[in-house]
């Protein structure tokens, strides 16, 4: 899954993430793929803080040069 060769943005990283969501309470993830699904999650929810915390910073920075 980490092997995607498009480019990870913030909305395709949040559509994954609802789209394990509704795996996970569907129950329909194998206990095989369990745990490849939380990693790459976990991963996917570290993607997104940070693109939030930059664009907090910009907004910031933004704010401040006014």
């Amino acid at each position: 899954m980490t092997k995607q060769k498009t480019k990870l943005t913030y909305e395709t990283a949040l559509q994954e993430l609802q789209s394990i969501v509704a795996q996970l309470q569907e129950e329909a993830v194998s206990m095989d793929d369990l745990s490849e699904k939380v990693n790459w999650a976990t991963e996917l929810l570290n993607f997104c803080k940070e693109r939030l915390r930059q664009t907090e910073e910009q907004v910031e920075r933004l704010i401040r040069t006014e």
